[in-house]
């Protein structure tokens, strides 16, 4: 086993909390989009996560050293994040997704929803779901937000918790936003907090992300535009442009 531990740091007096999750993957969505809800609704820093197959790292913001792994919370809106800013080490997984299932149950949250990226197919941005929960499918479907999973494969700790929230009939859904696989992905993080919001009807705020994103497709296209113009070889003798 992996010794992982749930370490509480502050009292997070909630009442049947949402508990979002957020860790690493395709786009690095799910990091991306649980630091964006944490800092749009001003949540605190309530404990972290370890265990001795942990990468040792710390992760910095605003000056101050943090855990990797961590979670945060917001009494005003009753919403608890846990996310991590490093791979969970395959030896880990199992044990954490556990761990991180009694912990939520044990804070008798309403339910649990996990953000991640999937592969994105050229020009789409559509975010999947599939979940514990039935109804939650089919609302978020009627609401034409989401596009359902009816067959495929989702692994770590985000395939251990459905399968825990299905058979002990727990609401545990899952949020896939699609995403480049190359490089981090402000878009398909907004994208899938915005269907967060649908969700749980919260406003939760993507403006810096939404920037990020356009800044990111003007430098990816002003590379394309490069690439296309002709350089002078060396043999001629001319400098390199472009």
């Amino acid at each position: 086993m992996s010794d992982v531990k749930i370490h509480r740091t502050a009292t997070m007096k909630l009442k049947k909390p949402l508990v979002v999750i957020g860790f690493p993957g395709t786009g690095l969505v799910g990091s991306v989009a649980a630091s964006q809800i944490i800092e749009s609704l001003d949540m605190k820093f309530g404990g972290y996560i370890s265990s001795s197959d942990f990468a040792p790292l710390a992760a910095i913001h605003d000056y101050v050293p943090f855990p990797a792994a961590r979670i945060h919370f917001s009494q005003k809106h009753n919403v608890i994040v846990i996310l991590s800013e490093m791979s969970i080490p395959n030896s880990a997984t199992l044990e954490l997704a556990d761990k991180l299932f009694d912990f939520c149950k044990g804070l008798n949250a309403s339910s649990i929803v996990s953000i991640g990226g999937i592969s994105a197919k050229e020009g789409k941005d559509d975010v999947f779901i599939i979940s514990s929960d039935k109804k939650t499918v089919k609302a978020m479907v009627a609401k034409k937000a989401v596009k359902p999973i009816k067959e495929g494969a989702t692994t770590g700790v985000t395939g251990i918790l459905l399968t825990k929230g299905t058979l002990n009939r727990y609401p545990v859904t899952t949020l896939l936003a699609e995403a480049a696989e190359d490089y981090v992905d402000p878009k398909a993080a907004s994208n899938a907090i915005k269907v967060l919001s649908k969700l749980i009807g919260k406003k939760i705020s993507t403006t810096m992300l939404d920037k990020e994103a356009m800044e990111s497709t003007k430098t990816v296209k002003e590379g394309i535009v490069k690439s296309k113009v002709p350089r002078k070889s060396s043999e001629e003798g001319g400098s390199m442009y472009g």
